[in-house]
């Protein structure tokens, strides 16, 4: 969504009073700013994933949207605060912009992470030791991986070696389970998304 997308009708009174209330502390107008958003933002988030060709289940169109929420609420509501009606902007369409571009960051992320969750899939979930003459870079790297896995449930382990380790097709361990193709996409997807979010977590703790 460019600049010159956002070019559209005035904004009403209605929509300028509601944001200079919650601008101003009025938090009690938030249900009825959500209210007025959701639809708006929903259909941004759904769009954008569309357009990226991205599998996701209803839980992670759920999350998504929630994300595009914490980013309106984020530093004191910078992102709002950082909307100028002067410039021609309505501001449905710059909710629609945060919408678009909070997806599109985090599909990015999506990205990067797959990356670092595909370098787990050559760890031995049982017992994995680093040997001796391994650079410590790549003893820390295999003993964060098996600290991720070790925080997801047998169930969770045993499925990540099945896409990751042996490198099953989709269609095949969904034939085994009898659920559909979609069901093991969207698993696949949440599993990648919880090992991530443990990953950052540890590295976030080693880092303190």
């Amino acid at each position: 969504m460019t600049m010159a997308n956002l070019k559209r009708k005035p904004n009403t009174e209605e929509e300028i009073a509601l944001l200079k209330a919650l601008l101003n502390g009025r938090r009690d107008r938030w249900t009825e700013f959500s209210r007025r958003y959701e639809r708006l933002i929903t259909s941004c988030v759904l769009r954008t994933l569309r357009r990226y060709d991205a599998l996701f289940s209803r839980d992670d169109l759920e999350d998504l949207v929630s994300d595009v929420w914490l980013a309106l609420l984020r530093d004191d509501m910078k992102k709002l605060r950082a909307y100028c009606p002067e410039k021609g902007f309505r501001l449905a369409s710059w909710i629609a912009l945060i919408a678009t571009n909070t997806t599109i960051d985090r599909l990015r992320a999506r990205q990067s992470d797959d990356i670092h969750v595909e370098d787990m899939s050559s760890i031995d979930i049982a017992s994995q030791s680093a040997e001796p003459d391994e650079d410590m870079l790549g003893q820390e790297r295999a003993q964060l991986a098996q600290a991720a896995l070790d925080e997801l449930s047998p169930e969770e382990r045993a499925f990540v070696w099945d896409c990751f380790h042996d490198e099953r097709a989709p269609e095949e361990i969904a034939r085994e389970q009898g659920v559909a193709v979609n069901t093991i996409y969207s698993r696949k997807f949440k599993i990648r998304e919880k090992l991530a979010r443990i990953v950052r977590r540890l590295e976030g703790c080693e880092a303190a």
